[in-house]
């Protein structure tokens, strides 16, 4: 059998038709289809960078939920935001993102390279209009300190695109662990995509894997330590190497805290996987330990209790994580000071893999308020 016609028949079986339908679409960037078939409702929503991600998960869920109310598109790659906008109805805006601001969306959604996100998010704080910024919200403490300060000065919303924490998975886990005081030990094991020498995550402009991959479960972690209602003060840092050339991937980083958590993450990419990246998630929490297989199934014990759940289509957050923006509902919303700090985290760890470091330590809640408190007395 054809291996294009295998992925279409697992990833069906994994995803559902319908989003299997639209990542083929994206992939061969298909013309105008989905918005010849619907009604024109309020275009509030717009969209800069508009590669495969925007077109197979933000737009997919976004059309789903709320048809089509897309406004206008932008990308440096003039035939991305051409065969996006057919296909989804939205006036591709070709001269540069600041023409884009001037269509007064009500919603930005940034999913462009890594580089530029916390930069076109502080142009549409600047605006007052709500952003939702992909993964990482910044690749450098000088972009986060800038993000910081739009922030506090905008009347706007600002939400995140780490999506792990939205998974059903995670959210049926949540009560088990929470404000449950005690130490978590978590390990996760990622096959991730594999990614060429020259591919563009690797410029150190762009925060390399770490913040392009690794930050998600940096945030995980960091979600997981808020949910038990227990932060810890310092975290300290080990991080073993198989290569000293591509020092960001192949790699194993331990957290290790002051409560006495321990934390393991190894993301690996030795070759490309059919299915797609994929992961497995072991937690320890007092008595509560849990299995996370791929996010399609989850299997918990607590003492003699077991629980044991599948889901389909896989489900790793997206569409609650796409829609923060629209809900009216706290609970469906990320705590932000928890995006804070594990950009914080992560963007200390991406300064530890460019310099081949071994060891750090990190306090950084104390960190982020020092960053605060110079933002506010600039300010003054």
């Amino acid at each position: 059998m054809n291996e294009n016609i295998k992925k279409v028949i697992r990833f069906t079986s994994i995803y559902g038709p319908s989003r299997t339908f639209t990542k083929i679409a994206g992939r061969m960037r298909f013309g105008p289809l989905l918005n010849r078939f619907q009604p024109k409702k309020q275009k509030d929503i717009s969209i800069v960078g508009c590669g495969q991600f925007a077109f197979s998960t933000i737009c997919y869920f976004l059309k789903k939920e709320y048809g089509n109310r897309f406004l206008s598109c932008y990308d440096i790659d003039i035939k991305h935001s051409q065969s996006l906008g057919d296909f989804y109805g939205f006036d591709h805006v070709e001269n540069s993102f600041t023409d884009l601001l001037k269509r007064n969306p009500k919603y930005l959604y940034i999913a462009s390279n890594h580089h530029s996100h916390a930069e076109y998010a502080i142009e549409a704080l600047k605006n007052n209009i709500d952003v939702y910024i992909e993964k990482p919200v910044s690749v450098n403490i000088g972009q986060f300190r800038k993000l910081l300060a739009a922030i506090q000065q905008s009347d706007a919303a600002i939400y995140a695109g780490y999506n792990r924490p939205f998974a059903k998975a995670i959210i049926d886990i949540g009560p088990y662990i929470k404000n449950k005081r005690a130490p978590l030990s978590i390990n996760y094991f990622i096959s991730g995509h594999k990614i060429e020498s020259d591919h563009w995550y690797r410029d150190s402009r762009e925060g390399t894997r770490i913040c392009g991959n690794v930050g998600h479960w940096l945030d995980l972690t960091i979600h997981f330590f808020a949910l038990r209602d227990y932060m810890p003060e310092r975290i300290d840092i080990d991080i073993a190497y198989s290569s000293q050339e591509e020092a960001d991937d192949n790699i194993a980083i331990t957290l290790t805290t002051d409560l006495n958590d321990i934390v393991t993450i190894m993301l690996t990419s030795r070759s490309e996987p059919f299915e797609g990246i994929n992961e497995t998630i072991n937690l320890q929490c007092d008595d509560v330990i849990v299995k996370i297989d791929d996010f399609r199934r989850l299997t918990l014990w607590q003492g003699s209790n077991l629980v044991k759940k599948r889901y389909w289509p896989k489900d790793v957050g997206h569409k609650r994580a796409i829609l923060q923006p629209f809900t009216t509902s706290i609970q469906n919303k990320r705590d932000w000071n928890e995006v804070e700090l594990s950009t914080l985290l992560m963007l200390y760890i991406t300064d530890m893999v460019l310099n081949r470091e071994n060891r750090g330590s990190i306090e950084i809640q104390k960190e982020l308020d020092n960053i605060k408190q110079q933002l506010k007395n600039n300010m003054e």
